[in-house]
């Protein structure tokens, strides 16, 4: 393994004996003191090299081995997980519509886009883990388009061999919770809206970085979702009805006020109410949901819907009550529905929105799409939800806003996304 040129000759000054003086002056001792500090730490980042270099010969050696090579194809995309393929899914199916050749690799064996019958987009599992990150690190194309926040920053470096990075964002609450310089090292952002280009130039400007390249293209996940087809509602009767969908943890709605609020609607309403849980938290919250299911067993008017699909859930309920779940703006986009939202602290620390002087996009609206509850409030939950039912103009009236924010062109994703790829391929072309 070859060491650096410019590491090599530091060796000889390392090598070379240093005399011990009786006296040093303080001058002389702190200009030594620094070069001793800077050779250590040279020292370091070399042998810190040479190590990641040794981690990742058995992937490289696992790669020869299963014949995977550098993709000759000249647009490549990369998904992590089959949960992201609906991101990917209208832009590549307006590339295939358009003869645009393109190598899709994947580290998910169950990947729908892998069972496809496809023309001109050729479908590959590379592996997860050191395998994936091998071929990534070291991959030759002109444009690889991932939903993979951090490049450069965790696993996946950048490649000398790509000309272009595009991310697409994958929330249609914004990508201001990514861990800290989620994007800043990418080439090209294609977002759902205008929020998201906002921050992200705010970003290139608090942190002195490069300016990227940010287009608009919609929500392209939600553009899957409205093509689905529409299921039956939950119930057969015509009482509203309340879908509970918050997240998991410690500080989520079910495991601080499930218990009340469950009880008031049960109570002091006749709501149908849908009580959805976050899949970890059947694994992480096991004795917190086995014991609400107990207290408030399914009957004709409760359901627990553990359905992977949330849309038939969704579009049965006529409001929403959550937290910081991301489901809370698929359901205002897709059914333009109220939601209401537990009142909490919005902790910043480790995010890329702790580096913007307000609170992110997804934090500010939650007043705007139904309003917030305080944990006194939580006590009167069912009158609350009567009222917000009862409002004559609801969230209608901020639609359009709220669509220009983070879901600006429903139903044009596919195409839009494909335009900005293809022009950037011809800019490769022309360069």
């Amino acid at each position: 393994m070859m060491i650096n040129r410019k590491y090599a000759l530091l060796i000889p000054i390392l090598l070379t004996p240093i005399p011990l003086l009786a006296y040093l002056d303080p001058g002389s001792g702190s200009m030594l003191f620094s070069a001793l500090i800077g050779i250590i730490a040279t020292l370091f980042f070399v042998t810190k090299g040479l190590f990641y270099k040794l981690l990742s010969l058995p992937a490289y050696i696992a790669g020869k081995k299963a014949g995977i090579k550098h993709d000759s194809h000249r647009i490549v995309f990369y998904c992590e997980g089959a949960r992201y393929w609906p991101v990917f899914q209208p832009v590549i199916e307006e590339l295939e519509r358009r003869g645009t050749k393109v190598s899709y690799l994947t580290s998910d064996k169950n990947d729908p886009a892998l069972s496809r019958e496809w023309t001109h987009i050729e479908t590959k599992y590379i592996g997860v883990g050191n395998k994936a990150f091998f071929l990534l690190n070291t991959l030759q194309t002109d444009i690889c388009v991932m939903t993979t926040p951090g490049l450069d920053v965790l696993q996946i470096k950048r490649s000398r061999g790509v000309k272009k990075y595009v991310h697409i964002t994958h929330s249609a609450g914004g990508c201001s919770g990514y861990a800290t310089f989620g994007l800043d090292y990418y080439d090209v952002v294609l977002t759902g809206g205008e929020a998201d280009k906002k921050l992200i130039k705010e970003l290139e400007s608090v942190r002195n970085i490069e300016k990227k390249q940010v287009e608009v293209i919609g929500c392209t996940y939600l553009d899957v979702l409205r093509e689905k087809p529409q299921a039956e509602p939950l119930f057969s009767n015509n009482n509203k009805s309340v879908i509970i969908s918050p997240t998991w943890g410690a500080h989520g709605l079910l495991s601080q006020y499930g218990e009340t609020i469950l009880a008031q609607l049960v109570a002091a309403t006749d709501y149908n109410i849908i009580i959805r849980p976050h899949p970890q938290s059947f694994v992480a919250e096991k004795a917190m949901v086995d014991q609400l299911q107990k207290s408030f067993p399914q009957s004709d008017r409760l359901i627990w819907d553990t359905n992977p699909d949330g849309l038939r859930a969704m579009k049965s309920a006529d409001i929403m009550i959550s937290d910081f779940s991301g489901i809370i703006f698929d359901y205002l986009f897709l059914f333009e529905r109220p939601v209401l939202t537990l009142k909490a602290e919005y902790d910043k620390r480790g995010k890329d929105s702790m580096d913007i002087a307000d609170d992110p996009w997804n934090i500010q609206v939650l007043d705007k799409i139904g309003g917030v509850i305080t944990k006194d409030e939580t006590a009167n939950i069912g009158e609350i939800v009567k009222q917000k039912l009862m409002a004559t103009e609801g969230v209608s009236t901020l639609l359009p806003e709220l669509h220009n924010d983070m879901d600006k062109y429903p139903s044009e994703s596919g195409k839009r996304g494909a335009d900005v790829i293809e022009q950037l391929l011809l800019s490769k072309k022309s360069s």
